[in-house]
């Protein structure tokens, strides 16, 4: 059974590192604070006991988050910002920035970010948290956000709908990026997302200029960066092709002319 008492000492070592360190400690911060009441092995195991009781919650090896009476045991952080505990070099993309931008409101279990590190998958609670490594020429586009009064490296909806394409690229994500651009266009920063495209692949800056003919938006200057530049296809079973971007695609997409 649980002990959901907090001894003594164990309350004035939360209580003393919540306010010297916030939620978020490490086990270095920990052992600190408990060598001089416990030494560093009988801390150790006052660390086991309180993860046992779910008074710290383990984020990842050597970091933990402090729980409170109402969420004890659950990881009451927001995905975000655990993404960025998991990984300091990454910053969240795809739907779950989408989501953050007010563009997805479907309900997901999953948090997917770009990094610059390889990291395994990892599920803590109900959450799985991804991560995608690519080159150090794809990883900008990102912006600092407050969440839960923690700094979080947040992909701009622009570079998040790039990101989809780019590193997540199938027939649902065209799809979906179809119609956030459809949706929001009128929002979008789409020269930001021009020239934010020009770093990216040939393959996606042709995919983007098809996709910005089918809604009506302006593709010149995407145009002018592929022009006569070798023949692509958005995936790899596609047969239909298209002559200004020498693209082949699904004949799905062509529904899609009648939002211009």
């Amino acid at each position: 059974m649980k002990q959901t008492i907090l001894t003594t000492r164990q309350s004035a070592l939360l209580e003393d590192l919540i306010v010297k360190h916030g939620r978020i400690v490490t086990s270095e911060q920990i052992y600190a604070r408990g060598k001089d009441s416990w030494g560093r092995q009988v801390t150790k195991n006052v660390i086991t006991k309180l993860i046992g009781n779910g008074w710290l919650i383990r984020v990842k090896r050597g970091l933990y988050v402090i729980s409170d009476l109402s969420n004890r045991g659950f990881l009451s952080l927001s995905p975000y910002v655990v993404a960025n505990l998991l990984v300091k070099d990454s910053y969240v993309s795809f739907e779950s920035a989408l989501a953050f931008h007010g563009m997805f409101d479907q309900l997901t279990n999953k948090t997917i970010s770009i990094s610059r590190v390889q990291y395994k998958a990892v599920q803590r609670q109900s959450v799985e948290y991804r991560f995608v490594r690519v080159l150090e020429k794809w990883f900008f586009g990102w912006q600092d956000v407050s969440i839960d009064n923690k700094t979080v490296r947040m992909a701009t909806a622009e570079k998040a709908l790039i990101d989809m394409i780019q590193f997540h690229k199938s027939k649902y994500t065209v799809d979906l990026v179809v119609e956030k651009l459809s949706l929001y266009k009128g929002s979008l920063d789409l020269q930001k997302m021009t020239q934010y495209l020009g770093k990216m692949s040939l393959t996606t800056i042709k995919i983007f200029g098809f996709l910005f003919d089918l809604l009506g938006i302006d593709s010149d200057h995407l145009y002018r960066q592929v022009k006569l530049k070798g023949t692509h296809w958005m995936l790899s079973d596609d047969s239909k092709f298209n002559a200004r971007w020498r693209l082949y695609y699904d004949e799905y997409f062509d529904k899609y002319q009648s939002a211009k």
